[in-house]
């Protein structure tokens, strides 16, 4: 069950629990995880998503799990393709029955 609203982008938890928590700048935290500034900065604009390499840096970084930052995304994308206007044609696909 997806909930009503759209979940927390993990751009947000980036620029409120690292930038803003930890006194950091996107360029800081961009050279300190070995990324481009323009990437950290396309995710916590939201515009960009969290690769799998971005997990496994954020959560190093962050004494937390790759999984947890690939868990965040993926709510996001599930609520997307949810809400998105192709929902209701995988909606009306048959489920298989053996």
């Amino acid at each position: 069950m997806l909930p009503k609203n759209r979940p927390t982008h993990p751009g947000e938890f980036i620029r409120e629990d690292i930038l803003k928590e930890l006194s950091v700048t996107e360029k800081e935290l961009a050279k300190a995880i070995g990324v481009l500034p323009k990437i950290v900065r396309g995710i916590v604009n939201e515009k960009e998503r969290i690769s799998v390499d971005m997990a496994l840096r954020l959560g190093r970084f962050t004494k937390t799990t790759p999984e947890m930052w690939l868990n965040l995304q993926t709510a996001i994308d599930l609520w997307d393709a949810c809400h998105s206007p192709h929902f209701e044609e995988i909606r009306m696909i048959e489920p298989y029955a053996a």
